[in-house]
Formats: structure tokens, sequence, C-alpha cells
């Protein structure tokens, strides 16, 4: 099943939005991992004609900055366009469900969440910085932007659509070679290699 974007207008007639897009934004709902930049996005994609959905996804670490994103999506008026599901123990399930997976943290190590994108077939857009930028550069699987830069966040989205089924098999070439098997056979050959 595939989280659907609204396809339709409040008086029943076919959206003209150009393009669906599902956004997922995969990590613990506190500040650092700027959730908020994510629903600007979402405002900004839709007001560029896109019909934006976001996918939400981690257990609330900060109550009271879920209380702002929820003032933040209804300000918007994007309460029909955006869920928040809480933790969760189906990521590859819910990957089935997005288009595209957003890091906007600057503070991430190497993101799981990317690399369980990269193996679904899910590209990533990320912020130029730390870990996540790292991971787009090694692993082909997206596109990176200017950190808290909507407009730019917004042009990464639309190379992404550009090219999804690059970015797409590029994903799922790295996380292959970064399977247990691969990385166990790599360290084998390291260890011949020194005998």
């Amino acid at each position: 099943m595939r989280f659907e974007a609204s396809r339709m207008t409040s008086g029943g007639k076919e959206n003209s939005m150009k393009n669906q897009v599902v956004v997922g934004h995969i990590a613990l709902i506190q500040r650092s991992k700027k959730q908020w930049f994510t629903i600007e996005l979402l405002k900004k994609l839709r007001a560029e004609g896109y019909d934006a959905a976001g996918v939400f996804a981690g257990e609330c670490r900060e109550p009271e900055y879920m209380t702002e994103l929820n003032q933040k999506v209804e300000q918007y008026d994007l309460r029909e366009h955006v869920i928040f599901l809480g933790r969760r123990n189906d990521i590859p399930d819910l990957l089935k469900m997005i288009d595209i997976l957003i890091i906007p943290s600057a503070f991430e190590g190497f993101p799981l969440a990317g690399l369980e994108a990269a193996a679904a077939g899910v590209p990533v857009i990320a912020c130029d910085a730390a870990g996540a930028e790292e991971f787009i550069r090694v692993s082909g699987d997206g596109v990176t932007f200017a950190e808290d830069d909507v407009d730019s966040a917004a042009d990464a989205v639309e190379k992404i659509l550009e090219g999804k089924e690059q970015y797409k098999k590029a994903g799922i070439e790295f996380a292959s070679q970064m399977s247990n098997r691969e990385y166990s056979t790599k360290v084998e050959q390291i260890f011949k290699s020194i005998e």
C-alpha cells in the first residue's frame, strides 16, 4: 500500500498539480532532526504546483516540539497532506510508501535511515553537512541541499524526480555492497593480502 497525496480538490475535481511526491522523514521527533524544515519544504513544493505529502515516522522525544509541528501543519493548511506515525518497527514497509527520504539535520553521523532507503530503492535528499552529505557522496543515492535552505531542498526534489531511476539504481547497488556478506568478503580479502 502506498500513501497517497491528496489527488482531488474539495470540489471533487481532479487536482491540477504537476507531480505527486511523498516525502518521508524517519527520525526521532526532536528539534535537532528538523521536522519543521520538512514541513516548510512541503509548503514550498505545494506552492510550486506539486501534490506533495509528508510521512513522518519516529518516537517523540520533545512533546512541546511536536505541538509546534502540529501548529505549523495547521497554519499551512497541510493537515490533509501530513501524517505523524510515531515510533515504527516496520521501516522497510514504510519506505515502500514514499518517493523521497529527507535528512535535513546537520548533526548526523552516517545515517542508517539513508542506508535503509538506498536498499529499498528510495532516493534521498540530505543536508550538505556531516554524515548525511558523506552518505550522498559515497552512495550516489540522492542530492544534497544547503542547510536550512528550502529553495535548495525544493531544487533537490526536482533533481530526484528528473533522475529517479538513476538514483534508485545507485542506492540499491550501494546498499548491496554494504551487506554483511559483502563486508565479510572484503575483510577476508584484506586479511589474505596481509598473509
